[in-house]
């Protein structure tokens, strides 16, 4: 038997139901102190509440789920997306009817607007750990006893270990199950905007945005992942949003995907 990462989702709490803690303990196994903290950010967005090894053991507990009232998602192991399957955009073009992007590698795709059915907008969050050692020399007592006066200090070393992050805006577009195309705030090339040009990347991005919005008006549109707060609420406590993004941007399309 071949065991996976199945991961199942609420995104709204049972209406005229009482204590939804205690239901949504039951059924997936936990304290309904856990389920309680789950279920007070349900709502906005999607969040996990529990992840099982075989397939089949999560479509039936998210089955259970929408029986008692909750909005179910289940995102199994080959629905993760990752950069392998994403059409990472290098340059583009807003043609009056197309979206045209070409890669780094010189590789072009050309989708229409009406095709485009979920606009994603977040944030990719990389951290570095740094670690500096620092040393120095401290009078010993001991040492000048022992040695006569010979030797008057030890030296002792400081380790300091900084953590910074590196934050970049992404836009992923989704054209039905075939295409996902990936925009980078920070790779992309702004160019083709013209007159049009702002004076800075964020302010590139931000109008990129607006204006797909505009022209793929039929498309479901979430910025829920903009923020590390919002992330770390979907995933819960068995994922991090720097490790595990790709989890959060996945479940994201697909809820939005059954809510159309």
């Amino acid at each position: 038997m071949v065991h996976s990462l199945n991961i199942v989702a609420i995104r709204n709490t049972p209406e005229n139901k009482d204590n939804p803690s205690a239901i949504l303990a039951g059924i997936i196994g936990t304290t309904q102190y856990e389920a309680g903290s789950r279920l007070r950010i349900a709502g906005r967005f999607p969040v996990i509440v529990a992840v099982y090894a075989e397939a089949a053991y999560a479509d039936e507990k998210a089955a259970k789920l929408r029986s008692a009232g909750f909005g179910a998602v289940v995102l199994h192991q080959d629905e993760i997306e990752s950069d392998s399957k994403r059409f990472i955009a290098r340059s583009f073009f807003l043609d009056d009817m197309q979206l045209r992007v070409e890669s780094r590698e010189g590789e072009s795709l050309v989708v229409d607007y009406s095709r485009m059915e979920i606009i994603l907008r977040g944030t990719c969050i990389e951290q570095f750990t740094t670690t500096t050692i620092e040393k120095e020399k401290k009078l010993s007592l001991g040492r000048a006893v022992i040695s006569g006066g010979l030797v008057l200090s030890k030296s002792t070393e400081k380790h300091h270990v900084d953590t910074s992050e590196n934050r970049e805006g992404f836009l992923n577009l989704y054209a039905g199950m075939k295409h996902i195309i990936a925009f980078r705030e920070n790779s992309l090339v702004y160019s083709s905007l013209g007159s049009m040009l702002k004076p800075t990347r964020s302010a590139n991005f931000a109008f990129i945005t607006d204006e797909l919005k505009r022209r793929c008006p039929d498309a479901s549109y979430s910025d829920a992942l903009l923020n590390k707060s919002a992330q770390t609420q979907i995933l819960g406590p068995l994922f991090n949003p720097v490790e595990d993004l790709d989890i959060a941007i996945s479940l994201m399309a697909k809820s939005l995907r059954q809510k159309q």
